[in-house]
This record gives structure tokens, sequence and C-alpha cells, in this order.
């Protein structure tokens, strides 16, 4: 008989629960697909947004103009509300809403493709301006900026949060103003009504600055395992033409050096796409260093007296992250581990900087103009390496001279190694002023460098058709942004042909514009295309997000994908592919080398021999014993941990509803009092033949 009322208990309790989920499903709709905007801070302020614990809730408010936003601030009736708006407006209204957000329970951004703003850019007008080196007179106060359209937004505290649905759910903003047009169009008459409403949750555990949330996270492990946030960084990625372990003090091989950035950022979680930021300059390096190799195959080491260092960064977005590393671990003579570089063995720093901001406006044109800033004194080195790049590649590239240099890994040599005689090269497509008008957003991407993917076949043993051929045939066209990126590429490594032989290049490799076809696919749309296939390990999942990789730099606790990426990829495009299995190339080793086992052209396995490696981008911030975090000395930027981020919409109840179940509540008060009372006055009658029966 026990065991049939437990079985009955169990079944009753199962069943409402059953029914309460459903019954939370009725209630509440997910906005599947969206991105919060989080906390990030510094060593002297806080950065970005967080709801309450709890979540923030607002009547939602569809923004289709200014008055919209200032009938919430000014005129509304209710509230607090959540602004609906689209990614055209945003920058109209959101100073509107920050300075009066009183009534504002946050913001619900989400990008209409068809109706793009011309510029939406929430970095400010001089990225990393703290952490320019002598000589920048870039000031977002003054009159001279890099980024004119910069609002700065991505450097605020923040005081409501902020959410953002892409183009690619439209379906979810549709949901959302079905509900609104059906239960708020009534500005009039949002009282004592059912309202359709949104709940925003992104709580953030840090706030301050980083110096009071490390020591939170430090007191914290005395008592609970939390960590309220994490020092930003990754893993910056490297490679020589030739191995360098083996040199010695009198037998050193000079180097150019040749770096690019990784990174981009943007306001919201998983949303940095960085395509004119940071991925084309990317690109463009790995097409050089895939050339080059090619050109100089590394058997032929000991012919040549020169040497190249490629350098990807990570982290530059935040006050130069990784480059800052690299050069304290120069000046400490630590990087690379093996076989230190020290300063006086770079001859010439190439930085590949920001580079697809112009190309939508020479989308119709086969030129496509480059500018080199440089020192005010145009060295020699720096002469022959512009006139040689220029003649053996067809391009424009202007000098400019000048001690305000751009954003660059630049600053970070000139600030910490005190360069001032090193010849340095910044390679941009812009002048006094950014061409980018997305820069460091969410809507930096593919579209903004007209680029569309031809998907052309890749040759099995990863063969791609000379650009040539793809003009010849018609496959392209010479005003694409894949061919005029490959032509820089081949430029570039030509000119550094000529550095390491001493003679020009008269061969017939060049850099196919269906490799870089292949290449910007796989950092702009998908993570599962051919080349990252190929490049990955053989053991890992093939298995890839639909979407390309978010480059944003993330913590220091793990390696994100897109250095991984970035690295492979020069492992694969680079290296020697050598006949072992993988148990054999697992076990090889030789002095300044490493050995990867990857999937290879064929998904069979292929064993590469490679230079390439992985160093610490984590700021020297985290790594100096009692460092002081307002010295603005490095970067000391921290990332707030959260639990879950997430938005729903649902209609709250009307006013009626609740007076009614208050008044039924006090009646019900009143009569269990006026019961209670009666029974504690008549218990000698209620209960007298209970007291009075005898005992059987």
């Amino acid at each position: 008989m026990n065991f049939y009322y437990a079985f009955i208990v169990c079944v009753t309790y199962l069943t409402q629960v059953s029914q309460c989920e459903r019954l939370h499903g009725q209630i509440y709709s997910s906005i599947e697909g969206s991105a919060a905007c989080f906390r990030r801070l510094n060593g002297t302020h806080q950065m970005g947004c967080s709801s309450s614990d709890g979540g923030a809730v607002g009547i939602v408010q569809m923004i289709k103009d200014v008055e919209d936003a200032q009938w919430i601030i000014k005129n509304s009736s209710s509230g607090p509300y959540v602004a609906v708006v689209s990614t055209s407006l945003f920058q109209s209204v959101i100073n509107l809403l920050i300075d009066d957000p009183s009534n504002v329970a946050g913001v619900l951004l989400y990008d209409n493709g068809t109706m793009r703003p011309s510029s939406f850019s929430q970095e400010s007008k001089c990225p990393n301006e703290y952490s320019a080196a002598p000589g920048s007179t870039c000031s977002s106060s003054g009159e001279t900026v890099w980024n004119t359209k910069g609002t700065g937004l991505l450097r605020k505290d923040i005081p409501f949060p902020i959410f953002f649905v892409p183009d690619s759910k439209t379906d979810e903003i549709e949901k959302i103003e079905k509900c609104y047009n059906r239960y708020n169009l009534d500005k009039s008459n949002q009282v004592g009504v059912p309202l359709c409403s949104v709940q925003l949750h992104s709580f953030m555990y840090a706030a301050v600055n980083t110096a009071v949330c490390l020591r939170r996270s430090a007191s914290s492990a005395f008592l609970t395992p939390t960590k309220v946030c994490d020092p930003l960084g990754d893993y910056n990625v490297y490679y020589s033409l030739f191995p360098r372990a083996q040199e010695n003090e009198t037998e050193r091989r000079p180097v150019t050096f040749v770096t690019a950035r990784i990174d981009s950022a943007s306001l919201f979680d998983g949303v940095s796409p960085g395509t004119a930021s940071s991925v084309v300059g990317m690109v463009t390096l790995i097409s050089t260093a895939a050339t080059l190799s090619k050109m100089i195959p590394v058997a032929d080491e000991k012919l040549y007296a020169n040497n190249i260092l490629w350098t990807l960064f990570n982290g530059e977005s935040f006050d130069y992250i990784g480059s800052q590393r690299v050069a304290y671990d120069i000046s400490r003579g630590s990087w690379p581990p093996v076989n230190p570089l020290s300063l006086s063995d770079i001859k010439l720093h190439v930085e590949i900087g920001q580079l697809g901001g112009s190309l939508d406006l020479y989308k119709d044109n086969v030129s496509w103009p480059l500018y080199a800033f440089t020192g005010n004194v145009l060295a020699q080195e720096i002469i022959e390496f512009l006139n040689d790049m220029t003649q053996t590649g067809n391009l424009t590239v202007s000098p400019i001279l000048t001690t305000n240099l751009p954003p660059s890994s630049l600053h970070s040599f000139k600030r910490i190694l005190n360069v001032t005689d090193m010849p340095e090269l910044l390679l941009v497509d812009h002048r006094e002023t950014f061409t980018n008008m997305y820069y460091e957003s969410a809507l930096d991407v593919s579209d903004t460098i007209d680029y569309v993917y031809h998907n052309l076949t890749v040759g099995s043993g990863g063969e791609f058709i000379p650009t040539s051929e793809l003009l010849s045939k018609g496959n392209m066209t010479d005003k694409e942004p894949q061919v005029k990126i490959s032509r820089i590429a081949n430029a570039l490594a030509q000119t550094l042909y000529k550095r390491v032989t001493g003679k020009p290049f008269v061969g017939v490799v060049d850099t196919s514009a269906h490799m870089v076809d292949e290449m910007l696919q796989c950092f702009l749309e998908t993570s599962s295309c051919r080349l990252l296939q190929a490049a990955d390990f053989m053991s890992a999942d093939q298995n890839k997000a639909d979407g390309p990789a978010s480059l944003y730099v993330g913590v220091a606790t793990w390696a994100s994908t897109p250095a991984v990426y970035a690295g492979h990829l020069l492992a694969l495009l680079t290296g020697v592919h050598l006949d072992n299995n993988k148990t054999v190339c697992d076990e090889l080793s030789e002095p300044g080398f490493s050995y990867y086992y990857l999937r290879g052209w064929n998904n069979t396995g292929v064993c590469i021999q490679t230079t390439m490696n992985f160093s610490q981008a984590v700021s020297p911030a985290f790594i100096k014993t009692d460092y002081d975090f307002t010295s603005n000395e490095f970067s000391t930027w921290t990332e707030s941990v959260w639990q879950t981020m997430w938005a729903r919409v649902f209609v709250t109840a009307g006013g009626s509803g609740a007076k009614l179940a208050g008044i039924t509540g006090a009646m019900a008060t009143i009569i269990a009092a006026f019961i209670t009372y009666w029974l504690s006055v008549n218990s000698a009658v209620v209960f007298a033949s209970s007291i009075d029966a005898p005992n059987p």
C-alpha cells in the first residue's frame, strides 16, 4: 500500500513539473542567436555592460526614429523600457539613453542588412591612445584623430545591458515586433494592461577596475572557487623562413621582421569579424610567407646570410597586448624562447597594418593605392624596400614621413625598446584617417570589402590555380579583392626574396588569388572550410562551427581558435611535408623545427616539419611582481566572469489580475483570522467531547 501511495505521489509530481515547463514555454520565448555586451576592466576603469543579478526587465519600445527614444526619456507613461533599435539608428540614440537611463532597462540592437549605416564603430577616435609611442599627436579630444567615426562606446561604462541580434536572426526581431504591435502600440494607455516585455540577463561579477577584481579573485580562492575576472590574452604566432636554433653569437643571420595582427574587437561577446580591421592584413602576411617559402625552400638555408621572421600578434586591440609582450621579452633576452632575438638582429621591421578599408572605394578600379608610414627620416633600407615593392608588383605605395604613426605594433617597440634608429615601415590603405568605416565593430564583415567566395577546386596535393590562369579564363577579374590582395602579397614576397638573396626573383612562383579566396572564406564566412580542415590535427573533430570564428582575443586561460588556425595555416602552407605516419611524426625532433601531424588535403594525414611556433600574448603587467596597475606602462585589460547570458520576450500581466489576487488574499487572511479567534474563544465547547471522553 505504501508503495502504491509513493507511486501516485511521484506521478503527480512529474505531471506538475511537466505542466510547469509547458507553461513556462508558453509564457517566455527565448531570443535566439543574440550576443550580449559584457564588461572589461583596465587599471583605472570598468567598461561595457551588466544587468542586475536577476536580469533587466523592460517594456518593449520599437525605436523607429530619434523621437521614439526621446519619448522613453521624457514622456513615457510606464516603464522601465527596453529600446529595440536597428544599427542604422543606434549611434543617433544611444547617447540619449546613456545620459538619462532612469527609465531605460536595456537596449536590444539588431542588424538590418538592407538598412546598414554608412559608418559604425564603437572604438575610440584614437585607438590605444594611452599606449602610443612618443611623437603621436592623436587625441580623442583633439582635432587629430585616426578613427573619425569612432564613438568610444567600447571604452565607456554603460548603465544598462545591450544585446545584439545579427542579420541572420531577423525572425527574432519580427517576433518581438509582432508582440509589440499587438500589445504596446497605444503609448497613452500602458498602465494596468498587458504589455510586451523583454528580459535581458548579463550579470557581470567584476567591477571597479583590474586591481580590484584581481584582488577579489585572489581572496575568493580562500572562501569559494569563484574568480571574478581573468586577464585578456592568448598566443602570438611566429615563423621563420630558416630555422634559427643553431645560430650562435658569431654566426647570426640578420632578420627582416614582418608582422601583422590576428585580433579584432566589438562590443558584443563572440561577434568580432574584423574583416578590414585585421583579417585582410593577416591573410596578406600568411599568403606572402607561403609564396616566399616556395621561392626559397628551407633546404637552401645554407646558401643565404639573411632570414625573415614572421609574427602575428594577438590582443592588439587592447593596448597592444601581443606586441608589448614580444617587445618586453626581447628586452629581457627571452624571445623567441630558442635562440632569443636581440634588437641589433632586426635590420628592418615591416608591419602589414590595416588593409581593406578602401577596397570598396576602389571596387571599380584595378588600382588600390597603399601608404607606407615611417619615421621622419626615410632610411636607405626603406627606400630600397619600397622601390623594389612598387617595381615588382606594379603597385602605388606612397611613403609618409611622420612620427604620428597609425595604431600598430610599432608603438610597442618604440615605447618599450626605445627604438630610434631601426628602420620601421607600416603598410596601410589610408592616409590621415581610417578608410574603414566599421573599425572594431560587429559590422566589419565581408560585405565591406565586396568579397564573394568562388568555390574553385583545390588540387589533391593542395595546388591552387595561378592568378594569371584565373584571369585568362574569367574565373576572377582583376578588380576583385582576392586578386588585389594576392598582388600585394606577391610584391612583398618578391621584395623579401631580394632582401634574402640579394637578387631579383626570376622564377614562375606567384601568390595565387585562389589561395587568398580560400583563406578569406575561412576567416570571414565559415570555419568549416577546406583550408582549415586540411590544417587541423588529424585527431580533431571535423565538425567545426558553421560561421567564422570570433577574432576577439579572449582570456589567457586557454588558446583561442583564430591563433591556432593562423599557426596551422602557416605550417601547412610553408612547412615541409614528410612521408611519415603519426607515430613516427610525433617522435621526430630536430633543433629549430616543430612537427605537426595534420589532416592534410586528402584527409589521410600528413607530417609537417615547420619552424612555426606559439608564444604567450599576455601583458607583462600580469607577470611582473607588484606591478602598479595605474602606471600605464603596460596593458592591464581583464574580462569579467559571468555565468549565463540570455534574452527572452514575454507579455506582462495587466494590473487587474494583480489587484484581484491582492483582494482575494486579504479576504482570505481576514476570514482565517476570524475563524482562529472564534475557535480560541469557543474551544471548550468545540473540543468538549474529545476532552471529556473516558479512556477505553
